[in-house]
């Protein structure tokens, strides 16, 4: 055995071993933060080159995007376009056949479905770096299969690579930032993903409503392209960016775990703050007990009630987004504006380019405001305004559209419903459906948590997607009612069943769910007080 692996082994045996097994205090889960230190505690040398550090870091690696918005911004546009339909052998109809339409949209969720759950093995075995590698040259890909496309068949392989992409790079990114980030910051990091998914929305979005006033296929083209810009930076940047510290150590690599960790959280001479130092220490007791209990297999989402508890929070949270009512916007928004009375293109394009600069702001507002208010909030604020609008919608659909009323100023309120709920939806929601879920599983089950998670998002995804046309075909305005009534029901069982996580580390949070993990990184935390107390 080497020095580094026997000194992991020696530090693991030492870990363990305060790993508490007797009975818990009784009042444990609602005690305060055992991080949160007093200011005895706080040391005053800066901590400026590794807080630095670790934005620019995360920073970098937000180039993965979230993934939706930049995909539906962006494939919602182009497969509108009448440049595209002609290119695809379609100019004498102006659409794509029924069949295709319904595929290459929905289609991309089958993609991220399978390049999710791979990535939650790869991101285990390999390294949580090693999946946003993958994602990042499918993407380079796909990307070049899309500008190419000769025809639908290439253009639907292409969307299923392109999923898949995304599957890796929403992994990989959720989950190094879950690790890396500390407890206070750890919401608006997460989200930045999301703010630079906007803005490359927004810049393909503003390329796809010039593209409506030229003929050729340059414009489609330039607005797929702009994906290489990320995906390029994401490449080079990549090989200078270090292992999550976290998994560093469950892989039984000590040296490099505590070298990164201070690159990470220490102070500008190299050290470790007190409050950083009680974290990992805290972090190691937790891991260790998971791996002596052997909470590291697939049993370990179902063997004990905190496990189905985290198992039934990542599945039902990620079934959320299919019915908000965007998979009958994405990619028939060219029908949705008809059936609203907005049939000029240029408009049509103008009102998706208007929404994505708005999306940049909410993003941003709403990575913020995840770490001020917390994530109940901002799941229940997400989810109760976009049922409020849905209904809205649901009423001007019944007495307007269904009736065949061309009546505009009916048809301006149903779009501005869906401009100003997706706007709040992508401030409030959009940040937190991913964090939490990385939030809620543990060290060793965190990766293929997500991954579960997303197998239902984008199961849910592709059955939303598939049903969307011929649900509103048979029930028309009724179909917003319907949405409405899915996601009330999810509401409800947000408020009654969701912890909240806000301000909390990675291994606290195993407090708030009552786990035995949680239990012996409190009582480690505990006992290392005492002594400093004793000394």
């Amino acid at each position: 055995m080497d020095d580094d692996h026997q000194l992991a082994f020696d530090n693991g045996k030492n870990a363990s071993s305060t790993a508490y097994d007797g009975p818990r205090p009784h009042n444990y889960k609602d005690s305060l933060s055992p991080i949160e230190t007093s200011s005895t505690d706080v040391d005053e040398e800066s901590t400026w080159k590794s807080t630095r550090f670790r934005w620019f870091v995360i920073f970098v690696l937000s180039f993965s995007g979230d993934g939706w918005s930049y995909e539906a911004s962006v494939i919602s546009s182009v497969l509108n376009m009448p440049q595209f339909i002609a290119h695809m052998g379609y100019a004498d109809t102006g659409v794509l056949p029924h069949t295709a339409n319904i595929l290459v949209g929905p289609i991309y969720s089958l993609g991220q479905l399978v390049g999710g759950l791979v990535a939650g093995w790869q991101a285990d075995r390999f390294g949580r770096k090693s999946t946003l590698w993958t994602g990042t040259v499918l993407v380079l890909f796909s990307t070049s299969l899309l500008i190419w496309a000769p025809d639908v068949g290439v253009l639907i392989f292409a969307r299923i690579v392109q999923g898949m992409a995304i599957g890796f790079l929403i992994l990989g990114f959720q989950i190094y930032t879950a690790e890396v980030a500390n407890q206070r910051e750890r919401g608006f990091l997460s989200g930045t993903s999301l703010i630079s998914g906007c803005i490359f929305s927004t810049i393909a979005a503003a390329v796809a409503y010039g593209v409506t006033y030229s003929s050729g296929n340059w414009g489609w083209r330039l607005a797929l392209a702009i994906s290489y810009i990320p995906s390029v930076i994401l490449f080079f940047m990549l090989p200078f960016i270090p292992e999550s510290p976290r998994y560093y150590y469950a892989k039984g690599e000590e040296k490099k775990s505590q070298e990164t960790f201070i690159r990470y959280h220490g102070t500008d001479s190299g050290r470790m703050t007190k409050r950083a130092e009680l974290e990992y220490e805290g972090m190691k007791a937790a891991l260790a007990y998971d791996r002596e209990a052997k909470n590291t297999g697939w049993s370990a989402f179902y063997n004990t009630k905190v496990a189905r508890k985290r198992t039934f929070i990542a599945l039902s949270s990620q079934l959320i987004w299919p019915w908000a009512g965007q998979s009958a916007w994405t990619y028939y928004f060219g029908r949705m504006y008809t059936y609203a009375n907005i049939t000029d293109v240029h408009t049509q394009f103008g009102i998706n380019l208007a929404l994505t600069v708005a999306q940049i702001f909410a993003a941003i507002g709403g990575s913020y405001l995840l770490d001020r208010m917390g994530r109940r909030p901002a799941f229940l604020i997400g989810i109760g305004q976009a049922i409020i609008f849905l209904f809205i919608q649901f009423i001007l659909a019944i007495k307007f559209f269904d009736t065949n009323s061309n009546n505009k100023a009916a048809g301006a309120a149903f779009v501005s419903c869906y401009f100003i709920s997706q706007t709040f939806w992508v401030m409030f929601f959009s940040p937190v459906v991913y964090l939490y879920v990385c939030e809620i599983f543990a060290g060793p089950t965190r990766a293929r948590g997500f991954a579960i998670g997303n197998v239902i998002s984008m199961l849910g995804g592709f059955i939303a997607l598939v049903s969307s046309q011929p649900t509103f075909d048979s029930l028309k305005g009724y179909t917003w009612l319907l949405f409405a009534g899915i996601e009330t029901v999810l509401f409800i069982n947000i408020f009654f069943m969701y912890p909240e996580t806000k301000g909390k580390t990675l291994e606290e949070i195993e407090t708030v769910l009552g786990s035995e993990a949680g239990a012996s990184f409190a009582h480690h935390v505990a006992e290392v007080r005492a002594e400093e107390h004793m000394d």
